[in-house]
């Protein structure tokens, strides 16, 4: 099933437990490489606090023609400095 097929309220709830599994093994995982991070202060996308600002981020940069819709996903590439 896809997120269409979910519908909003059974995709968030996916979402969520996507983060209770896998969220602390990332966490855990940057810690022990040493991140100098202040842990208080870390969020998650679709928190309360936050998610209204990332919504009105990605809003913004798609009216600068920043971000747009296709039907391929884009990731970063740390080690070619590209988008692949």
């Amino acid at each position: 099933q896809n997120r269409h097929d979910l519908g909003r309220e059974k995709f968030v709830e996916k979402v969520w437990d996507w983060k209770d599994e896998y969220g602390n093994k990332i966490t855990n995982q940057l810690r022990s490489l040493g991140s100098s991070v202040d842990w208080s202060r870390e969020r998650f996308t679709m928190d309360d606090m936050c998610n209204k600002a990332v919504v009105e981020a990605f809003n913004q940069l798609h009216e600068k023609g920043l971000l747009y819709r296709d039907m391929r996903l884009g990731n970063w590439s740390c080690a070619l400095k590209s988008a692949i």
